[in-house]
């Protein structure tokens, strides 16, 4: 076979092996759009953290850790959205109403701010919980609401 041919060949298969590994890349991946409500004012941000274990839940080592503006709150609600691998995760949302940038709390840690948690979990007695707060990340476009409480 001429050399040109086998060249042309090579690029073909080279194209084809991209487009396989690039669809099957995307299949691993999530959409997730993350509808924030009960959102009260417009002043400061939101700040959507995701976490993957109990033993990193809350804490400094996140998944995703994302501000998102408040200019497009409508109603009380903000539409936002992640991308996510495939997985179990929780996510929490901070409004920081005060525009401080960080999450305001009384002398025993309980948020002085809006928050609120994936899977609609919402502790009555104690901090939140990770199995309580989980959601499983498996199809490429998913919904997931967060009703912030104060």
């Amino acid at each position: 076979m001429p050399k040109p041919i086998v060249h042309l060949l090579y690029l073909m298969l080279f194209a084809i092996s991209g487009s396989v590994a690039h669809a099957s890349a995307d299949e691993s991946s999530a959409t997730v759009k993350l509808t924030v409500s009960n959102i009260q004012s417009q002043v400061g941000s939101l700040f959507i953290s995701v976490y993957d274990s109990k033993d990193t839940f809350l804490g400094d080592t996140k998944v995703l850790d994302q501000e998102v503006g408040l200019e497009g709150v409508q109603d009380g609600i903000l539409s936002v959205e992640i991308s996510l691998p495939y997985g179990a995760y929780a996510i929490s949302v901070h409004h920081d109403n005060n525009a401080n940038g960080e999450m305001d709390s009384n002398f025993v840690g309980i948020p002085n701010e809006p928050v609120g948690l994936s899977n609609g979990h919402v502790p009555r007695f104690g901090p939140p919980r990770f199995s309580k707060a989980v959601i499983e990340i498996s199809q490429p476009q998913q919904e997931e609401l967060i009703a912030l409480v104060d």
